[in-house]
């Protein structure tokens, strides 16, 4: 058995004659020494009590990490953050960690899933294959219908990515309850020799996952998609205008949700959002001019960008006469809600798609699958739209503001030169004869090929454009 980092060869005798219990005895000790166990499994839990505690046997509360201190300790990890939004992402994570950390104590009915050997973390893997898709729901009629699914073999099982995205955040979550995993360790919960020494995640293959096929929006959907919000909930400009802003913006739902208008910036003709999403990544996107005036007109007082979305939805079910429906939408704004309610409405318009059902994140998919086809550079399009984690600062100085929008121009226009032209003019981009000229220009100005610039400003010049392009080279 694994005892601070080295190996003690240890011998259980069985229970016999006037011994009801298992014994045990290893190097270290005199003599054989009982168990106190009858069952072989738990013989083995106080055995490794015992070693721990120099070969005394004690109540297993006062040696193993119990479940509610191994939850503490992961409470305790996700409560370090102090920025509001990095708050919320740690609640996220903290959320999804319990749900691992409950499927484990339910499939493997350990009495504390500290003594969990590799043995018990790769039986958990393989029993939770067996297990149907909704096992955890514990309502009575879910429960009838599963049986009777069950008998016609119409149940579909847990996903493998399902449990190997468990088995990640069971990994992490040992990780931190383990003394030797160096600054991982979340310290000060419980005491030193209740922590673990090693992590079994660590000690035994794996299951695969599935690769599932990529899904991404075409431009029949995504002018579908348009159709649908004028149609089936006319008058809410906040709908139509959230999706065009996730198609540019290559962002989650939660950064568009939660969209400030102090995160706008104003370079000369363009519009830029700064926005700060998973892991604390920052970057800037780019909107076309006939998209940021459709969203400057949602203004209402409201610090964020969607911010008439509570005002909007309930005035449409009261137009409607649905009153029931309007007294159930909040008054205040929610990031959280307005993120949920498009992602209803995204499900509902999609379930009879030839393609199959979609969601918001699909359109992240789609912008990057956009962008790699406007420049097939696959490192340099990842490191423009920031996909990589960033080491951030306090404070960001005027050439990183700089480099930021300059790699969102430089996406925008990955994205807007692949998009079809159906496409880009109904999601908010409307070509002026300069545009490509004064866009070619900035490109030009960025790589110091000046006589590139010299040849475009005198374009832009014969342009005469009532002196707009003329302004906009002054600034």
């Amino acid at each position: 058995m694994p005892v601070e980092g080295r190996m003690i060869e240890v011998t259980l005798f069985p229970p016999s004659g006037n011994k009801k219990s298992w014994y045990t005895y290893w190097s270290d000790l005199t003599f054989s020494r009982s168990t106190g166990q009858t069952d072989y499994t738990e013989a083995v839990k106080a055995v490794h009590g015992m070693l721990r505690n120099g070969g005394r046997k004690s109540d297993l509360t006062d040696v193993v990490l119990t479940d509610a201190e191994f939850d503490k300790i992961q409470s305790k990890h996700f409560s370090k953050k102090t920025d509001p939004q990095a708050i919320k992402r740690a609640h996220r994570s903290l959320s999804a960690c319990m749900e691992a950390i409950t499927a484990f104590r339910r499939i493997t009915e350990l009495s504390s899933i500290s003594l969990a050997t590799p043995e018990d973390c790769e039986r958990f893997q393989h029993d939770a294959l067996k297990l149907p898709r909704e096992w955890r729901v514990q309502y009575a009629n879910n429960r009838q219908s599963l049986n009777r699914r069950e008998k016609r073999g119409e149940v579909d099982p847990l996903s493998s990515n399902t449990i190997v995205k468990w088995s990640v955040a069971l990994k992490a979550a040992f990780e931190r309850a383990n003394r030797n995993s160096g600054k991982k360790c979340v310290r000060g919960v419980v005491s030193n020799e209740k922590l673990l020494t090693e992590n079994p995640w660590n000690q035994f293959t794996w299951i695969e996952g599935s690769e599932k096929p990529k899904r991404h929006f075409n431009e029949k959907e995504l002018l579908s998609l348009l159709d649908f919000f004028d149609e089936q909930w006319s008058g809410l400009s906040f709908a139509p205008a959230f999706v065009k802003v996730c198609l540019w913006s290559w962002a989650r739902k939660e950064e568009v949700s939660s969209l400030k208008w102090e995160d706008l910036r104003n370079v000369g003709r363009e519009s830029h959002f700064d926005s700060v999403g998973k892991w604390g990544v920052r970057k800037w996107f780019r909107l076309p001019e006939k998209l940021f005036t459709e969203i400057e007109s949602l203004k209402n007082g409201s610090p964020f960008v969607f911010g008439n979305y509570s005002g909007q939805l309930k005035a449409f079910h009261v137009r409607h006469g649905n009153k029931s429906a309007a007294t159930h939408v909040r008054a205040d704004f929610s990031p959280e809600n307005l993120g949920d309610w498009m992602y209803r409405q995204i499900r509902n318009w999609s379930k009879n798609l030839p393609k199959g059902s979609a969601y918001l994140h699909i359109f992240r998919k789609t912008s990057l699958r956009f962008a790699r086809k406007g420049e097939d550079l696959n490192r340099i399009v990842a490191s423009d739209a920031s996909l990589t984690t960033a080491v951030m600062t306090a404070s960001y100085t005027e050439e990183e503001d700089e480099e930021l929008r300059h790699k969102s121009n430089r996406t925008y226009r990955r994205i807007l030169t692949s998009l079809p032209v159906a496409v880009a003019s109904r999601y908010g981009y409307v070509e002026k004869p300069s545009d490509r000229l004064i866009e070619s220009l900035d490109s030009a100005r960025t790589r110091d090929d000046w006589n590139e610039v010299a040849r475009l400003a005198t374009a832009l010049q014969e342009l005469n454009e009532e002196g707009k392009a003329a302004v906009w080279l002054m600034t």
